[in-house]
């Protein structure tokens, strides 16, 4: 089985879209599909602006995991139907096999252990893709790969969409500490500072500082959970580390966290720089227990624009100069598949039919 996420950076940045195109590609290579997503997604119309969106459309022997309503008032038609045990806020999910094409709403798991037991359901060899939101991306820790969709719904100002996939990217590529020994959700050793719940609350930073600057010097921060980059940041700033010369006993620190997506869900992606900036010019080594491989990005000029009380029109910025400052910009392979084509993504995925 092999697993590969979809994760929209803000709503109308055509993550649909990009899934479509995915599915598309799979089924034409007679690939055994598993479609599912995290949370609830796949409207006719936006909820906020009103303005139609592409719905998923599944072939036939596709395997798709949803609440049972949504697959029960699908046009597609579905066969041996069966209770996953899992639950989300429409209902009961329920897994189908498609025997007759056609749009469906995909309303998925909202936890990682709840996603991971849908996802073990899937059919032997299959492809899973999974449907989601940055906004509710941490079950996405359970993927092989990712494909972000962004543009100009995210900003119109393509230099920052760049740094954005650019920090999102130094993140994915953390080394992974495959050296480490853990247990109960510890790293177990000598010189070893366990964190656990995460560092997302004001003061927790200077918290962690004190005790790095404490009389027993780990040599090893193991932060499991969320991490936001501004509290990092306060850690840092309280150990003297963003002023020249800071303490020497901290320079042979590591810090170790869970996964990329747990720096991905709190705060502001673009902080993150600076607090790898800061860890660079002090020597610390940086690394996660586990990963994903970030394949590409695509890029949508599509703007929702206020045309009055409730109301909105489709506008767009112009297609070839966005993407073409963003690929300029970025080390990430990027494509606009409404301009170029669906050919670049394709490229991307396959690596999965080996």
């Amino acid at each position: 089985m092999k697993v590969v996420g979809i994760a929209g950076t803000a709503k109308n940045t055509g993550k649909t879209t990009t899934l479509l195109e995915a599915i598309r590609f799979f089924d034409e290579r007679r690939k055994k599909l598993f479609i599912t997503g995290i949370g609830y997604d796949g409207e006719d119309f936006d909820n906020l602006t009103g303005l139609p969106k592409p719905r998923v459309f599944v072939p036939e022997g596709a395997v798709v995991a949803s609440a049972l309503p949504l697959l029960q008032s699908s046009p597609a038609r579905f066969d041996d139907l069966k209770d996953t045990g899992v639950r989300c806020a429409l209902g009961r999910i329920f897994l189908g096999r498609v025997t007759s094409p056609g749009r469906v709403v995909l309303a998925g798991p909202a936890s990682t252990r709840d996603l991971a037991s849908v996802a073990a359901l899937a059919p032997e060899d299959s492809i899973v893709l999974l449907d989601g939101a940055f906004s509710r991306i941490s079950p996405m820790v359970v993927a092989d790969s990712l494909i972000l969709a962004t543009g100009a719904a995210r900003s119109r100002d393509s230099h920052r969409i760049a740094r954005e996939i650019n920090a999102i990217d130094t993140i994915m590529r953390l080394p992974v500490m495959k050296d480490v020994c853990t247990g109960g959700n510890k790293v177990i050793g000598d010189g070893v500072l366990n964190v656990s719940g995460g560092l997302f609350l004001p003061g927790q930073g200077q918290e962690l500082a004190w005790r790095l600057n404490g009389t027993r010097k780990p040599r090893t921060v193991y932060v499991a959970g969320i991490i936001n980059p501004l509290v990092l940041l306060e850690a840092l700033n309280e150990m003297g580390l963003n002023r020249s010369g800071g303490p020497g006993h901290v320079a042979s620190v590591s810090f170790i966290f869970d996964h990329p997506i747990m720096l991905l869900l709190s705060g502001d992606v673009l902080q993150w720089e600076r607090v790898f900036h800061i860890l660079y010019e002090a020597g610390l080594k940086t690394g996660v227990l586990g990963s994903m491989a970030l394949l590409g990005a695509t890029v949508n000029p599509y703007i929702p624009l206020r045309s009055g009380a409730g109301k909105y029109i489709a506008t767009y910025v112009p297609p070839e100069s966005f993407l073409g400052d963003i690929t300029n910009l970025t080390r990430v392979p990027c494509t606009d598949i409404i301009l170029e084509g669906p050919g670049k993504l394709q490229s991307w995925l396959k690596r999965f039919l080996d």
